[in-house]
């Protein structure tokens, strides 16, 4: 039996669809309240044989900070992916982001302690690689560094990390995985789906920077072959493709039959943008659109390396426009593009 927390998050999705298709037993831990009904979606997008996959998954509800819960979770478990995680830039969330994920990720590792699962495989992020020189692509060697810009996102993943190095250092065999911006069907409104969204209304502008992109078809495969053949307490980013923004944008209007973005958004305009978010979620229960971590990322260079994960596994990643097609199929309910 293998366990997912996260169950119906983006990645703990398409997890359970990569065990669910390679005939593993899965348990799926989800919070109380939440939607499956975007496991259903995902999985028929995807696979004809979807209720036969989706009858494979054995549901529990339960916090993560539970023991009790986390301890009947983990009963007869072989592997743990722990993708279960709260993704905001809102500085509003900082306790409510250390909260599920750092000390969710602690209490996730006691439990795999306490009830002697063969490996657990952490799901971590980009934020939580170190930064190098200019134009340096990063990688899982570059240390951490302590700066003011550091996201409460970034921190908590990073914290969480840490607390996998504490279980691995108790006992615990763990490999972490490090995705950049996991691209793929998932729930309006949360994760990349919140700019697929925007894209799918069309848009006539784009930010200057770069990111890097990943498919999470590729994530789930890459985690499956990870907790058997990763090294232990090593981590591996999984990197599709490093991409302009510009590049992104272009992509999703290709797909979405809009005309290309021309306008590009200047530094100062995000930094104002940002700025008056601020004032105005202070009068209003809606999340700011634009925060100061994001506006940040829109205007920053920056590439990850995938050649350790490669080396080790041999995967070959999907690109950007594959990528794409596939969240854009998902939307207009037209089934899987590639």
């Amino acid at each position: 039996m293998d366990l997912v927390t996260g169950g119906t998050g983006l990645v703990g999705a398409h997890m359970l669809l990569e065990l669910a298709a390679a005939g593993r037993p899965v348990r799926a831990l989800h919070r109380k309240g939440a939607d499956r009904t975007v496991i259903d979606r995902i999985f028929k997008h995807y696979r004809p044989d979807a209720a036969d996959l989706l009858a494979r998954i054995q549901w529990e509800e339960g916090d993560l900070m539970d023991v009790g819960v986390l301890e009947e979770a983990m009963t007869g478990v072989q592997h743990v992916y722990h993708a279960a995680a709260v993704v905001s830039f809102d500085p509003r969330h900082g306790e409510e982001l250390r909260r599920t994920n750092t000390q969710g990720t602690a209490c996730i590792v006691d439990a795999a302690l306490a009830a002697g699962v063969a490996r657990l495989c952490h799901v971590s992020s980009t934020a939580a690689i170190g930064r190098g020189k200019k134009d340096e692509p990063r990688t899982e060697a570059m240390p951490w560094t302590d700066v003011a810009g550091n996201s409460d996102y970034a921190i908590s993943k990073y914290e969480a990390e840490l607390e996998v190095y504490r279980g691995i250092a108790e006992g615990l065999d763990a490999v972490i995985v490090n995705p950049c911006v996991v691209i793929g069907p998932g729930a309006k409104g949360r994760s990349s789906m919140t700019l697929v969204e925007r894209m799918r209304k069309g848009t006539q502008w784009v930010p200057p920077g770069s990111n890097a992109f990943v498919d999470a078809r590729d994530v789930a495969a890459c985690m499956r072959t990870l907790i058997e053949k990763g090294g232990s307490g090593e981590r591996y980013l999984l990197v599709g493709e490093n991409a302009t923004y510009d590049r992104l944008f272009a992509a999703f209007a290709n797909a979405f039959g809009h005309p290309k973005p021309t306008k590009r958004l200047k530094p100062w305009m995000l930094e104002t943008a940002w700025r008056l978010e601020r004032v105005r979620s202070l009068f209003s229960s809606r999340g700011a659109l634009v925060t100061k971590a994001t506006a940040h990322s829109a205007i920053t260079t920056r590439s990850y390396s995938n050649t350790k994960v490669v080396q080790a596994i041999g995967h070959n990643f999907r690109p950007l426009d594959e990528m794409v097609a596939n969240v854009v199929a998902f939307v207009q309910g037209t089934g899987s593009a590639g």
